[in-house]
């Protein structure tokens, strides 16, 4: 990681990427924002989620299909809340299974004063409740 400068990051997306409302995976903001590089895609996707977990980030939304998913695999493996390490793929199915709106997300970042290099680590029952309660199903 040390050859990325991560206090500089501009966030940013591909328009492609975009659905109808505006919504990205929150993974191709990742990847978008590091060119790509999967290694490092993998680890802003993990601080983001450690980020938007710690403040309670209402705006993610998934699908109910994913929602779905996401919890049927969170019954089979506690894990998937748990492990947000960046080198943890569990990181990747969460992150390339909720959806953001990249301006809105831009200036919650903002707002809240996110630095990459910073370690969020939320405690496993706010993980919990912030997937089960603020994510938005539809």
């Amino acid at each position: 990681m040390a050859t990325t400068d991560f206090e500089n990051l501009e966030i940013t997306s591909v328009p492609t990427d975009a659905d109808e409302d505006q919504f990205v995976s929150l993974w191709n903001v990742a990847a978008s924002t590091m060119g790509g590089d999967a290694t490092q895609t993998r680890y802003l996707a993990s601080k983001f989620l450690g980020f938007l977990c710690k403040h309670r980030c209402g705006l993610l939304a998934v699908s109910p299909t994913d929602a779905k998913y996401l919890d049927d695999w969170f019954e089979r493996d506690n894990s998937l809340l748990y492990d947000w390490k960046p080198e943890s793929e569990k990181v990747d199915l969460l992150a390339q299974h909720v959806h953001v709106p990249v301006d809105l997300l831009r200036n919650f970042l903002q707002k809240h004063k996110f630095q990459a290099e910073k370690n969020y680590s939320p405690r496993r029952a706010d993980r919990v409740e912030w997937f089960t309660n603020d994510w938005n199903v539809g």
